[in-house]
């Protein structure tokens, strides 16, 4: 029972950390769309990808307010799930993460 219970909180350590980095990497460029679309565009924000949305607002004035999911808290907890690994996956996704985004900001 025990092994199960090990290989189950694998499995969701696995997933969130692959969660995690999604989190990290996700570009804000389909809420500029959401933010264009009309009334009668509403099917289209099931295809919209809006992950890192942590609070989404529209007033009555029109005006659009978004929170976006703190990307450094993420990487702080995506680094404290890695650490408990000490297999260096961490060093080589940072690593991997400055050449994707050009060492800039995403």
């Amino acid at each position: 029972m025990e092994t199960q219970e090990k290989t189950e909180e694998q499995k969701i350590r696995r997933q969130l950390t692959a969660y995690l980095r999604k989190l990290i990497r996700w570009k804000s460029n389909d809420v500029v769309k959401l933010s264009l679309l009309g009334p009668e565009d509403a099917g289209q924000v099931d295809r919209l990808d809006l992950a890192g949305v942590a609070e989404l607002k529209r007033n009555a004035n029109g005006a659009f307010e978004v929170k976006f999911v703190d990307k450094l808290r993420v990487l702080a907890m995506l680094r404290e799930l890695m650490e408990e690994r000490r297999d260096g996956a961490l060093e080589d996704f940072l690593n991997g993460l400055g050449r994707e985004t050009g060492g800039g900001e995403a």
